[in-house]
């Protein structure tokens, strides 16, 4: 009984959070994909983004499918997250504040049998967000210029990962439909003959795709207590077609009546997704400090994506190869102690990345920015009376700041905070029939 009140709890709050929907209020949005959002879940999130060398027994760790072996024979590991961002906008000149938040993901780890672990879930990939404009006059009318856009992509997975009986190497991959649509509107008055009109363009591009990762970690002792992991993934580029529709309407200025409207789709547009090499490793003393470092690659320069999206770029001009740098460390007093206390665990870390899309402003100039963020969480335990497994919710914090090169471009800072549950139940095993 006790079971099936924790499975309607979790059934109660994925739906309830699933209504709500992750987004950014980045005008850079407007560009390629989106915002691009990292594989990191749980307590990756608060060490700086790590996760190719993470092993981590107590949530799933989709940035590397090798980790799922980790899971011991009687475990059920089920973890959700949310997120809440504050966003400062400024063009050095003006700023305006943005709130957003929502679903961040939902990730569950078992096991298949001993040295074979499954996870599953619905991860982002990228978000989409914006909205700003202008009010002009010509004459004596006055019109809105807007723009606005929404939507981005998601991935469900489906990953094992295999401890091998080379001692210490893991192997694992993850396959994920990766779908999503992204939407562009943009609304500008149009002036024919003595009338004045508001032209509207409604551009949406839809994503269904196939996506792999596969990845390896080696673990071996170093000394007493301590353990180094080294992670590599690799995700194979995808080179897959979109559908893209436009609406275009055409509306009198006065009477907000329908002039015209047409309607264009076009099937299988470029929109490619690049390359992605990870390489990381942690150090692991007796499971009180944990620390590591990640490097991650992506090829996207000179990746086919639609040019019927209207962003002003061609493919040479339009993408940058990305690198994203990260740093993150653990810390408990004392994993076996009984004390509430020393089962705290505390997490901190840093990233720095450039930008995989290049934005044009107002002056013509077409450049990215750069990417610097810090993290910092708590993870504050929860013991379960009947199996003695210790499940977590985790706390965490973030600032984040995106620099462009040019002052004629906008800079954004974000503070964010995300809570995950990481529930550990004990569920794979038979009981004892006398």
């Amino acid at each position: 009984m006790l079971k099936n009140k924790k499975l309607l709890f979790i059934a109660l709050l994925a739906c309830i959070v699933s209504s709500l929907e992750a987004q950014t209020d980045s005008p850079y949005s407007r560009y390629g994909y989106g915002m691009l959002r990292d594989q990191a879940v749980g307590p990756s999130k608060s060490m700086g983004g790590i996760g190719y060398g993470l092993r981590n027994n107590q949530s799933a760790n989709p940035m590397n499918p090798a980790s799922y072996s980790r899971v011991d024979s009687l475990t059920f590991l089920f973890d959700i997250g949310v997120t809440f961002n504050s966003g400062k906008l400024s063009d050095g000149i003006n700023s305006e504040r943005k709130y957003n938040g929502g679903l961040d993901y939902i990730t569950i780890l078992i096991p298949i049998k001993k040295r074979l672990g499954l996870s599953f879930g619905i991860l982002p990939y990228s978000t989409v967000g914006y909205k700003f404009g202008s009010t002009e006059t010509n004459g004596s009318v006055t019109y809105l210029k807007s723009f606005n856009g929404s939507g981005g992509l998601s991935q469900i997975y489906g990953g094992l990962g295999y401890l091998t009986p080379l001692k210490g190497l893991s192997v694992g991959a993850n396959v994920s439909y990766l779908f999503g649509t992204i939407e562009h509107t943009r609304s500008l008055p149009a002036i024919s003959g003595t009338g004045t009109y508001l032209s509207t363009d409604n551009s949406e591009l839809t994503v269904k795709a196939a996506k792999f990762d596969i990845g390896a970690q080696y673990e071996m002792p170093i000394a007493k207590d301590k353990k180094l992991t080294i992670g590599a993934v690799f995700s194979p580029k995808i080179s897959t077609k979109a559908d893209y529709q436009n609406l275009h309407y055409l509306y009198q200025q006065s009477t907000s009546a329908l002039v015209q409207g047409d309607t264009i789709n076009v099937k299988g547009v470029d929109a490619g997704i690049p390359n992605t090499y990870g390489l990381g490793f942690t150090i692991n003393n007796n499971d009180r400090l944990i620390f590591g470092a990640d490097v991650t690659y992506q090829e996207w320069k000179d990746l086919k994506y639609s040019a019927y999206m209207n962003d002003g770029l061609d493919n040479s001009k339009r993408f940058n190869n990305r690198w994203k740098y990260s740093a993150g460390i653990e810390y408990m007093v004392d994993p076996y102690d009984r004390n509430y206390l020393k089962k705290m665990k505390f997490r901190g870390g840093l990233n720095y990345s450039n930008s995989y899309m290049n934005v044009i402003d107002n002056q013509g100039n077409i450049d990215g920015y750069k990417e610097y963020g810090a993290t910092l969480g708590l993870g504050l335990p929860i013991k379960d009376n009947i199996g003695g497994r210790i499940s977590y919710i985790n706390i965490n914090f973030e600032y984040k700041k995106l620099k462009p090169k040019f002052s004629s471009m906008i800079s954004e800072e974000y503070f964010g905070v995300s809570l995950n549950v990481n529930i550990n139940e004990l569920w794979f095993f038979r009981r004892k029939v006398e």
